[in-house]
């Protein structure tokens, strides 16, 4: 484990305490949606949605994005521009220092891997293919966002 993390740690520069903050942040934002946004919608119907929006997903967003000492210091310099880096329980690299973690990504995978080991054991693997063509065109779509986003320039945003 520890040679595993030393590798990841070098390639792309994110350190122990951020992949672990990285993966908590990603679950427990993953968990609150699938367990508290359909009882909002049942209970207030296309109000809940609007609310659960607003509350899971801004809280959240603030908690492993933007709230500046919430998680651990990854012992990270500061950034290129000399500013302290964010230590949110996601953790962001400076100009592409690490990787880019989406929390819709974290999400997403976490309603797959929840339907998967939900579903009655004959339709799992049946799921997996009906979803195959949809992460194809996924996966196109990052691709090209990817390479649109490489023609501009656009790395990182200073907020």
């Amino acid at each position: 484990m520890s040679e595993w993390l030393q590798t990841y740690n070098e390639l792309f520069g994110m350190y122990n305490a951020g992949i672990i903050t990285s993966i908590f942040g990603s679950f427990a934002v993953t968990f609150t949606v699938i367990f508290c946004w359909p009882k909002l919608v049942r209970d207030f119907g296309a109000k809940g949605g609007f609310i659960a929006a607003a509350l899971i997903i801004g809280t959240f967003w603030l908690v492993n994005h933007k709230l500046p000492g919430f998680g651990f210091s990854t012992g990270l310099a500061p950034d290129a521009n000399g500013l302290p880096m964010q230590f949110s329980l996601i953790h962001q690299g400076a100009r592409g220092s690490a990787p880019w973690v989406d929390m819709g990504w974290a999400i997403a995978m976490g309603f797959v891997v929840c339907d998967t080991l939900c579903a009655p054991k004959g339709q799992r693997l049946g799921l997996l293919k009906e979803a195959f063509p949809r992460w194809v065109v996924i996966i196109a779509g990052g691709i090209v966002g990817g390479i649109l986003v490489g023609l501009t320039g656009y790395t990182n945003a200073a907020l």
